[in-house]
């Protein structure tokens, strides 16, 4: 008989429990979509797309360069390989996988009064002026970033291009 009963005190808190945290994983996604989060996570992943392509056709014209090419040659085959492979890099995750990881980690710390709290903050006016700051923010921060990243991967590629170059014809 105590054995019944535990169990069914049980399987009464395993319920709640589940229940508590279907709430958590509600108010969170809340909280996500307030924030706009996958539309940020998208236009990232959209301009790291298309910085991806600048990148794979200037490692083309490096390489062409450092094989002794004549200046604006070029070769459809070696630009369709880095193409491929630069779209695959830059399609590595989706925008709603980038999310769920991020979901899955927020709030560990976070009581349900406080994500009432976060929800309440981000569905306020200032709220909403706030997630629409950071969108703006982060279009130009992209920008810059992956403008500022191609122009370093330029030079490490033009580093590796003569290391390799001197390293073959030792």
């Amino acid at each position: 008989m105590r054995t019944l009963f535990a169990f069914a005190i049980g399987v009464l808190f395993w319920g709640a429990a589940v229940a508590d945290e279907t709430t958590r994983r509600e108010k969170i996604a809340k909280i996500v979509d307030a924030q706009g989060l996958t539309q940020m996570f998208q236009q990232q992943l959209d301009q790291g797309k298309a910085s991806a392509s600048d990148i794979g056709k200037s490692i083309v014209q490096k390489i062409l360069a450092e094989t002794g090419a004549p200046k604006g040659q070029t070769n459809s085959r070696l630009e369709q390989v880095f193409q491929r492979y630069m779209d695959e890099c830059a399609t590595m995750f989706s925008a709603k996988e980038l999310v769920d990881t991020w979901s899955r980690f927020y709030g560990k710390d976070i009581t349900e009064s406080e994500l009432d709290q976060i929800l309440s903050y981000y569905q306020s006016p200032v709220g909403r002026k706030d997630v629409f700051a950071s969108q703006t923010a982060m279009t130009e921060f992209s920008k810059t970033m992956n403008a500022q990243g191609q122009e370093r991967l330029n030079a490490s590629i033009s580093q590796l291009m003569a290391d390799l170059k001197t390293a073959l014809a030792e």
